[in-house]
Order: structure tokens, then C-alpha cells, then sequence
């Protein structure tokens, strides 16, 4: 006959509990990033611009305050404006995106700025950028396209 232990069955018990144990997903882990894209940028050039969707799967609004990586010296927040026909761009402090929704940031919009490279970008290769946001770090992973892709 086996040796038979309460002792064991309470302790296999109480490590099936604590290892099946689920966690609730954080916040940030309701954001998406789609299509993430940095323009290759013009010959000399010192900044470029970037696309992406961002889907707020969460039940709060989506607060971007800022934007890093490693790649670029500066990044800013942007927003595009028409005045008279013609376009203009400004900073802004943060783009909101309300509880579940998605926003498209694109040159014509609201968009990310990526400035002072700190190498060269090449066509087709994958660059990370970091969303901080109210809701934690969302990372990204944008491919540097042709411009003409607008």
C-alpha cells in the first residue's frame, strides 16, 4: 500500500491553488498598437513623422503623455491644423483616446514627431518607441516605410 500523507495532499492542494491563481490584466494590457510605421525620412533630413492605431480596449480614456526611444533625441506629441488651406503642425502636451475607441495618428492628425536620429534609419527595419500613459508603459514596434505610404 502506498505511504499515504494528509500533510502532502494539503501542501499539493496549496501549490495547485497558488500556481493557478490569475492575476487581472493591467490596464495598459487593453491598449493595441496597429500598424505602427515611421516614415523613412528625406535625405538630410533631421525628423520624421509616424503613423499608427491605437485601440483603447479599456474603460477609462487613454491619456499618451509622452513618447520615447531609443533611436531619436527628441519625440514629440503633435496635432495638424489647416489654417487659410494651409497645414500646420503644433506640439501638444498629450492625445487622449476615450474608453474604447481607436484613434488613427497620422501626419494629418494628431501624430508622433521623431527627431535627431541617433543612427541612420533603414528601410524596412523594425524600431522601437514606448507610449507612457496614464494607464502604464504601452510598448511599440513600428517598420520604417516610404514616405509616400501617407
Amino acid at each position: 500500500m502506498a505511504n499515504f500523507s494528509w500533510r502532502r495532499v494539503v501542501g499539493f492542494l496549496s501549490f495547485m491553488v497558488v500556481t493557478s491563481v490569475t492575476f487581472p490584466a493591467t490596464s495598459a494590457e487593453k491598449i493595441e498598437v496597429g500598424k505602427a510605421q515611421i516614415f523613412m525620412p528625406q535625405r538630410n533630413a533631421s525628423s520624421t513623422g509616424s503613423k499608427m492605431t491605437i485601440y483603447n480596449r479599456s474603460e477609462q480614456p487613454l491619456i499618451i503623455r509622452e513618447v520615447t526611444g531609443e533611436r531619436f533625441k527628441q519625440v514629440m506629441l503633435h496635432i495638424t491644423t489647416y489654417q487659410s488651406g494651409k497645414r500646420e503642425m503644433h506640439p501638444v502636451d498629450q492625445i487622449t483616446i476615450a474608453a474604447h475607441q481607436r484613434l488613427a495618428l497620422t501626419p494629418n492628425t494628431s501624430h508622433i514627431m521623431l527627431m535627431g536620429f541617433t543612427q541612420p534609419l533603414q528601410m524596412g527595419e523594425l524600431v522601437s518607441l514606448t507610449l507612457h500613459t496614464n494607464q502604464g508603459l504601452v510598448p511599440v514596434i513600428a517598420r520604417v516605410v516610404p514616405m509616400s505610404i501617407r
